[in-house]
């Protein structure tokens, strides 16, 4: 696997948190605060915090369920107009519908992740309805231009949670990217108490099984050569009729890693998340095959062409919790990739309600700047 080189303020993504209170209840939700909506005003100064920190392309917005924010329209078109970043939100769709997703579309949106999942007590549907439901907000978002994500919470011991996820990701062509975020209760969290490492081998096996394996990743804050953050890429072909074709599993080449650090250190910014066509794709892939990729990388790629196959991508990322060392130190995302604002500094938006959260902000003070 190649390390990603997001560190410091060349980390390209982060959050804001705009409102607390829900209209869903999620078994693993670690946001504990009060029901209340920000600001716009605040917002807005948490943002230029966020720009005075970070050279970021994208700034994604958090709750709480952000549609339930009065001003959400005027912050998205503040994010994309006036601090001149792409728009990105996370929600449990409940509210997204046509006539929502056009106004969202017209604010700016550019990237819209949905929590919709088993396990929910939410009015819309039922655990039956899950796949289906989640398909309906995908074709919506892609319906408006809006580009639609999906994200699970998932015990690390729960392969076939893991499995179901590849297997959905595989089968819905409104969908390319999977967000999971490892479950744990972030409340227990004792800086002076020592916790192992959660168990891997369930969530690599069953994505392997399902045709995902590990490519990249992002490391700790204290040992960044472990991964926390796991990103699976894989390609996929489909016909006219949107039938799988051929699948190829992605390992990054000689090509791609010249562009990343390239990228990183020419525009001080690393690669966050690009809108991509088929077209696109193919080319990348020929390149990644012959640049030290793997050959079936490029007889994948190849074999599109020829076929008139248009390619999708689908990759999963999966997000470990943070752990404690037992000796005042926290172990979490180098730089915290979703990072978000915390009493005018920068913290880990996992511990963000915590009692351990100003450990976070101290360390990403001190990894700051390059």
């Amino acid at each position: 696997m190649m390390r990603l080189p997001w560190h410091g303020k060349s980390v390209p993504h982060a959050v804001v948190d705009i409102l607390r209170g829900c209209n869903c209840r999620c078994t693993n939700c670690y946001n504990s605060a009060e029901p209340c909506a920000k600001p716009l005003d605040d917002i807005k100064d948490e943002a230029r915090v966020i720009l005075s920190k970070r050279n970021v392309k994208t700034i994604s917005l958090s709750g709480g369920e952000p549609l339930l924010h009065p001003q959400i329209l005027d912050i998205i078109t503040y994010l994309r107009r006036e601090a001149g970043v792409a728009a990105s939100m996370l929600t449990n769709g409940i509210l997204f519908d046509d006539m929502m997703a056009e106004k969202l579309r017209v604010a700016g949106l550019d990237f819209v992740t949905f929590h919709i999942q088993r396990g929910q007590t939410r009015p819309d549907c039922d655990d039956t309805r899950v796949e289906a439901v989640r398909r309906e907000k995908g074709r919506i978002a892609r319906a408006h231009g809006i580009y639609p994500a999906i994200v699970e919470t998932i015990r690390a011991d729960d392969a076939e949670g893991f499995a179901a996820l590849g297997r959905f990701l595989r089968s819905a062509t409104e969908f390319e990217y999977a967000l999971v975020t490892v479950a744990r209760d972030f409340a227990t969290i004792d800086s002076t108490v020592a916790e192992p490492e959660l168990d891997r081998n369930p969530m690599l096996a069953a994505l392997a099984r399902e045709g995902y394996n590990p490519s990249v990743f992002v490391g700790g804050s204290i040992h960044n050569d472990i991964p926390r953050w796991y990103v699976l890429q894989s390609v996929q072909a489909v016909d006219s009729s949107g039938c799988e074709r051929a699948w190829n599993r992605v390992r990054p080449g000689l090509a791609e890693r010249m562009f990343l650090y390239g990228y990183a250190i020419l525009c001080r910014r690393s690669v966050h998340w690009m809108k991509s066509t088929s077209a696109k794709t193919k080319a990348r892939l020929l390149i990644n095959g012959l640049l030290g990729g793997h050959l079936s990388t490029f007889v994948f790629a190849l074999r599109a062409i020829l076929f008139g196959w248009t390619v999708l991508e689908k990759h999963i990322i999966v997000q470990y919790p943070p752990r404690s060392l037992g000796d005042g130190r926290i172990e979490f995302c180098d730089s915290c990739p979703d990072a978000t604002v915390k009493d005018g500094r920068l913290s880990s938006l996992c511990l963000g309600d915590t009692k351990v959260a100003i450990i976070s902000s101290n360390i990403m003070e001190k990894n700051g700047s390059l």
